[in-house]
């Protein structure tokens, strides 16, 4: 006798046994796996055309309701070589279903396939942003120290940046990136989210509060996945004292996560006020406002007032000076103020290695582009440091060594992840290589984080490509954050494209623009526009007459980088981009180096493509 518990098990298995002969199971397996494989293609697609978040995600709802239709005409239909029938209606002993079957199996298999090919794909590349996984454990990001007295931020930026990168020194130790660090300045952020955003496992957090020569600073490390303290400390000292607080809690830090001990900290000078002026600098090497770049080389020039020995200050103000060349003074005047600063400081302190590459890259008297890019390779092998690289990085994009640029500015973005200049600059990387995709979520991203330049980046490159309502977009957020007038973007645009009066306007429009620029920043962008808008040659002859090629630091140079990043515009085709390059001594340094990424030689000759 069958008991009804038996009776409902045979039912069961009678099911699951029909739902295997109709490949009921087989369907399912193959619709999961094709519609993860079509949701990672969406995702990128849709990502990469900047289409709204929204979009992808009802593409994958649309994917999870096809599964039960899916299943029901797997169950309720049979493909036969007469075609597709209902399942009740096929004769059970010429049924192919186990030779549909393979087929499926062969179909999952392949599927599979692709799968494991994304999924490869996906962990060899990295996420664009240029982060890769790496172990947490030795990984720490320095906050902001939070300021305690009643004057300025500056000696507390300046001491959580000193710290920083003397821990930075320890090459087993990942220290998260100056920009990234400081974007939680004056945040309560859960310390859980903010180990996610910098991938870091510890975070150094404190606090400093100065009155006249004397001196407190807390700091604890703090784990952040359970918020537990590993260390805590305060000093009470004299600010005389600051280098051994320094060395102290990078000892502690080091100690507390099992690494050697960090180097150190040299005593850079005996004057303590000396000392507070250089932190001053050194906080402001962010330069989010041009002004910040006086104020520096004035807390700079204090500080070598007080201390006319003071090497490292003057290494300071030879960076200071390099930034500001064709910024906020001519590059010409910049270039001999870079190159009296790194001098000084050389000749009170040799072995400054940052110093030596600003007087070799400045040095008007003998100057050529394999100097330079010696200068800045031997710098890097002892300063890691986010400034370094990014200096080598740029000079590499420059030369035409665009992949080593991508590999140099993806470290620099896994240490320092918010930074918007650092993952706009990977963009510009990507973008020298043709690969546009990843450099537009690039420049889209350096956005997010407030950076302002990539908009000229994605405006120029969409009307590269005929994309002008795209372009026109970019124009209008980028006309109301600077001083261009675009004057209506999709009216600008149409002026310009008009066949017969478009280039007549356009010139009279790039008059009136570099007439009334403040800067050669602006000027140079300005000029860009001749390549957004196909006149070549004139973006050519322009570059020519702002920037001639030599030791002498022109106001045009960065023009150049323009024509390299947006590969479209086939600048680098011209005839006049291999003239530049012999007349710069830049084939030479191919000659010497090997040649670059889009460059060889032909009967003797460069040519690029």
């Amino acid at each position: 006798m069958i008991t009804p518990l038996r009776a409902v098990e045979e039912e069961l298995m009678s099911f699951v046994g029909e739902l295997k002969r109709r490949n009921v199971v087989r369907v399912g397996i193959a619709y999961v796996v094709i519609g993860w494989v079509l949701a990672q293609i969406a995702e990128f697609a849709f990502d990469n055309f900047g289409a709204p978040e929204w979009v992808l995600k009802s593409f994958v709802v649309l994917l999870l309701l096809g599964l039960p239709i899916v299943l029901f005409f797997a169950w309720a239909f049979e493909m036969t070589p007469e075609g597709i029938k209902r399942e009740k209606d096929v004769d059970r002993s010429h049924s192919i279903t186990s030779h549909t079957g393979r087929k499926i199996d062969f179909l999952i298999i392949a599927v599979l396939v692709i799968a494991v090919g994304v999924l490869a794909f996906d962990k060899l590349v990295g996420d664009v942003d240029g982060t890769t996984a790496t172990s947490l454990e030795q990984s720490v990001a320095v906050l902001p120290f939070v300021n305690m007295s009643d004057d300025a931020d500056h000696f507390a930026d300046g001491l959580t940046e000193e710290l920083l990168n003397l821990l930075a020194k320890n090459r087993d130790l990942k220290v998260a990136g100056r920009t990234s660090s400081f974007a939680f300045k004056g945040r309560n952020d859960d310390l859980r989210g903010i180990g996610k955003a910098l991938g870091v496992a510890k975070v150094l957090e404190g606090s400093v509060r100065r009155s006249g020569e004397r001196l407190r600073v807390t700091a604890q490390l703090i784990n952040v996945e359970d918020g537990f303290h590993l260390w805590s400390e305060t000093y009470d000292r004299d600010m005389a004292d600051i280098f051994d607080i320094q060395d102290e809690v990078a000892a502690a830090i080091t100690q507390a996560m099992e690494l050697h001990l960090t180097p150190a900290t040299e005593r850079l000078t005996d004057n303590a006020d000396a000392y507070a002026a250089y932190l001053q600098a050194i906080a402001l090497q962010s330069l989010e406002e041009r002004e910040d770049i006086f104020t520096a080389i004035a807390a700079l020039d204090r500080a070598v007032a007080l201390d006319p020995e003071f090497a490292k200050a003057y290494e300071l103000r030879a960076f200071f000076h390099w930034m500001s060349a064709g910024w906020v003074v001519p590059s010409a005047v910049g270039q001999r103020q870079v190159f009296d600063a790194a001098s000084e400081a050389l000749r009170l302190d040799p072995s400054l290695a940052s110093a030596r590459s600003l007087r070799d890259t400045s040095d008007v008297s003998n100057w050529t582009w394999t100097i330079e890019i010696g200068a800045l390779e031997e710098l890097v092998k002892s300063d890691r440091s986010v400034r370094a690289l990014d200096s080598y990085a740029y000079d590499l994009a420059v030369t035409g060594y665009f992949a080593e640029a991508e590999s140099i500015l993806r470290e620099i973005v896994a240490r320092d992840p918010l930074s918007g200049n650092a993952v706009w600059r990977l963009g510009d990387a990507l973008s020298m290589q043709g690969r546009y995709s990843e450099a537009l979520k690039l420049w889209r991203k350096s956005v997010e984080f407030g950076a302002v330049e990539p908009m000229y980046r994605l405006a120029v490159h969409h009307l590269i490509i005929g994309e002008d309502d795209t372009a026109a977009t970019y124009l209008d957020e980028q006309g109301a954050l600077s001083a261009s007038d675009f004057s209506g973007a999709r009216a600008f645009i149409h002026s310009m494209r008009d066949s017969s009066t478009g280039e007549q306007a356009l010139d009279q429009w790039i008059a009136k623009e570099v007439e009334r620029g403040e800067n050669p920043v602006e000027i140079n962008v300005t000029y860009g526009y001749y390549l957004a808008f196909g006149y070549l040659d004139k973006f050519v002859a322009s570059l020519n007459e702002r920037s001639q090629p030599g030791p002498e630091w022109q106001d045009g140079e960065d023009m150049e980088t323009t024509g390299l990043v947006h590969a479209g515009s086939r600048f680098i085709q011209h005839p006049g981009y291999v003239e530049r390059a012999k007349a710069s001594g830049l084939a030479d340094l191919w000659d010497s180096r090997g040649a670059p990424d889009r460059c060889s030689k032909a009967g003797g000759e460069w040519v690029c493509n």
